[in-house]
């Protein structure tokens, strides 16, 4: 079951950026994942009730206020990258979410070859 929402949280945008080292987030270059709330809606149960205990599902279990934002880095983000690959063949039915998770796990890949950080913050 989803959590229900307030009309003030209904117009909020989460985004995941890239932030390599010694970047800011407010950088220009900075690379940027907007995730749509379609996309998490869609995904919801998928991720939450398919995985198992992990950072994917904390990842997902919120899309709205604090507890939706986080920061990963280092061997983290390979756990990331793992268990979005678990659940990735569950989502083929689903292209908007399977696209999402293929171009986090990219992210993943390129912030931790870089020792950089994801990090998820809501607008």
């Amino acid at each position: 079951m989803r959590p229900q929402r307030s009309a003030f949280e209904r117009i909020a945008t989460r985004r995941v950026f890239m932030v390599p080292p010694g970047a800011r987030l407010e950088d220009p270059d900075v690379d940027c994942l907007p995730m749509a709330e379609t996309v998490w809606e869609r995904g919801y149960t998928l991720v939450i009730d398919e995985v198992k205990r992990g950072l994917l599902q904390d990842f997902w279990k919120n899309y709205y206020g604090a507890s939706a934002e986080m920061a990963m880095s280092g061997n983290r983000l390979m756990e990331l990258r793992k268990d979005i690959m678990a659940i990735t063949p569950d989502c083929l039915g689903e292209p908007a979410v399977f696209q999402f998770l293929v171009q986090l796990t990219r992210m993943c890949v390129r912030a931790y070859s870089v020792q950089g950080t994801l990090q998820v913050v809501v607008e």
